[in-house]
């Protein structure tokens, strides 16, 4: 089996997860806004995207470039 990546760096993970937050929360969340981490062990990006009060976390599969389990959580607000 091939072991080549599809997706290889953090720049492309950070592409990937801005359209796939568009099409969750249907609007563009500056790139700032992103946190991506390589999983070596799982061959997949982990992405988490804070945006207010809203926090969409997913995973992109370095393999394929596949964006799978969506978490949409509440953050805390700061007084």
């Amino acid at each position: 089996m091939d072991d080549a990546l599809r997706v290889t760096d953090a720049a492309a993970a950070k592409e990937i997860a801005i359209e796939a937050a568009k099409a969750m929360w249907r609007y563009t969340i500056p790139g700032s806004f992103y946190k991506v981490e390589y999983d070596e062990k799982a061959q997949a990006w982990n992405v988490e995207a804070d945006y207010f009060e809203q926090k969409l976390k997913f995973k992109i599969d370095a393999k394929t470039g596949n964006v799978s389990a969506f978490r949409i959580e509440k953050t805390a607000q700061k007084r």
